[in-house]
């Protein structure tokens, strides 16, 4: 009789979910599906480009929403333009404020292109083309209070061929249309 017990003890099944085998399976299942939706969220981050807004540009007021959405770490001091001349052009000028007196000069005026190349990449990829000249001074802190060590102009036709990408801060002098440095800082060159 006890031969009989132990057979049918054998022959008794445990239920699926007391098996190893189970407990395997549905662990190795969770981690690929949380693979592939971490996979997934990467993949949306990346896609959602901010290169892809479009503004108005037809106010002082969407200039400013757009370059604080292309260039959150740029210090806009002032923005200032004329949205319908007699001729049907744009025009815009802006005042960029470096921060920090202890960068050394060279540092500063680089810094300061830097931020004119992004200034043009934000103009470019929102379709603001269309200007008839945008104006950016850059200032920078003394002890004489904020003086201006770049002006530049570009033209929306210029603009169109600039390509952020193959240009550095020394390049800028050359894609201008006008370009003015204070003659006390380091040539941008």
């Amino acid at each position: 009789m006890e031969h009989e017990t132990r057979r049918s003890h054998r022959e008794i099944k445990k239920p699926f979910w007391k098996s190893w085998k189970f407990w395997t399976v549905f662990i190795v299942i969770v981690l690929l599906v949380a693979g592939i939706s971490s996979c997934v969220n990467e993949f949306k981050k990346e896609s959602a480009s901010p290169s892809t807004r479009i503004y108005k540009l037809n106010s002082d007021r969407s200039v400013k929403a757009m370059l604080k959405h292309y260039n959150p770490e740029i210090k806009y001091e002032s923005i200032s333009g004329v949205y319908a001349n007699s001729d049907g052009s744009k025009t815009v000028g802006l005042n960029i404020k470096e921060a920090g007196s202890d960068l050394s000069d060279k540092m500063a005026i680089r810094n300061a292109g830097n931020d004119v190349l992004k200034t043009w990449d934000a103009f470019k990829k929102s379709k603001g083309t269309n200007f008839a000249n945008i104006a950016i001074m850059v200032t920078y802190p003394t002890n004489n209070g904020q003086i201006p060590i770049i002006k530049v102009q570009i033209s929306g036709n210029k603009l169109k061929s600039f390509n952020k990408s193959s240009s550095s801060s020394s390049s800028v002098p050359s894609i201008a249309t006008k370009y003015w440095q204070r003659n006390d800082m380091p040539a941008l060159k």
